[in-house]
């Protein structure tokens, strides 16, 4: 066999599956297609660079699977992953990030728009996400941008950064999360560029968002600055347990109307439960009430987490 274009990208895959699947040497590779053998080395390195193939080490423990599956069936969820814990928070964060970003890769299609709200942990899944040549997929931004403090975690740039590596359009939302009175929110509601940016959004095939504690320690609002301890206490005394794309709630799934809710630019509860699949990601022990929260709320469909986090969600009841 002949074939006279080493770059085509039919000719990388027959490569990728004869290495890979049918298990031949480059050597034998070489020979079958009548080119040298460090011409297949390239084209398989290509093929890894290029997201043709994708190597994944599953380090999936027997008991994450367990935890997994009882999480899955209790709340009838469509899929549950369940990272092995590790030695600190920041670990466990960059965990649940690898395993979001290769989940989201495998359900990605060209032309889909693609939701995506903010904090550390969706920081964690952006950056793992591999760029992919051959594929085109729109980012829309659930929440309004939350500044310089936290640029690393702002939706803005997550936005603009996730669109990047999935070759597609950014949807960027052109107003701050938490503005300074209701007044001014629905002032900013009704701008038309605002308004049709909230109507795109329930468009989205599926949507990636953080579950953020009410506890400031771990609050992404309030290390941002938008709030500060006595917003966080009264959040608390109101019964949140934490938020989704800055909409509080309480153990039970409810909403929590507390003082901030009217200042809030993003995406209703309502609307986030149309999109048809809303993948929640969190990691640590501390996150079990909100996880818990935005279960019994119906709030995603998909959760990745950390053992620690499973363990607490399942024994929750039990405290």
């Amino acid at each position: 066999m002949h074939i006279d274009d080493p770059d085509r990208r039919d000719l990388k895959i027959m490569v990728a599956k004869m290495y890979y699947i049918e298990g031949l040497s480059q050597e034998e590779i070489a020979k079958k297609i009548h080119l040298s053998r460090p011409s297949v080395s390239r084209m398989l390195t290509a093929c890894v660079k290029e997201g043709l193939v994708q190597i994944r080490i599953d380090d999936v423990s027997s008991f994450g699977r367990e935890l997994a599956q009882k999480i899955k069936e209790k709340y009838n969820l469509n899929h549950v992953i369940v990272v092995p814990q590790s030695h600190n928070l920041d670990a466990d964060k960059e965990k649940v990030g690898q395993a979001a970003a290769a989940y989201i890769e495998s359900i990605l299609s060209n032309g889909m728009l693609l939701g995506i709200s903010w904090g550390t942990t969706i920081f964690n899944i952006v950056k793992n996400i591999k760029p992919n040549i051959y594929l085109k997929a729109d980012v829309i931004q659930l929440v309004g941008g939350t500044g310089n403090k936290t640029n690393d975690t702002d939706a803005n740039m997550m936005t603009l950064t996730l669109s990047k590596a999935l070759g597609g359009d950014s949807y960027i939302l052109q107003a701050p999360l938490m503005v300074q009175s209701k007044v001014l929110r629905d002032l900013l509601m009704e701008e038309p560029h605002i308004k049709s940016h909230f109507e795109k959004m329930k468009s989205a095939d599926f949507a990636i968002v953080g579950l953020g504690s009410a506890r400031p320690e771990l609050s992404a609002q309030f290390r941002s600055g938008h709030i500060n301890m006595e917003d966080s206490e009264r959040i608390i005394r109101e019964g949140a347990v934490g938020d989704i794309c800055g909409r509080y709630i309480d153990i039970d799934g409810n909403h929590c109307h507390t003082s901030l809710s009217d200042r809030m630019i993003a995406i209703p509860l309502d609307d986030l439960k149309k999109i048809p699949t809303v993948i929640g990601a969190a990691a640590g022990e501390k996150k079990a009430d909100i996880i818990v929260g935005a279960l019994r709320g119906g709030y995603i469909d998909v959760l990745i987490t950390d053992e620690k986090a499973a363990v607490g969600v399942l024994n929750y009841n039990c405290r």
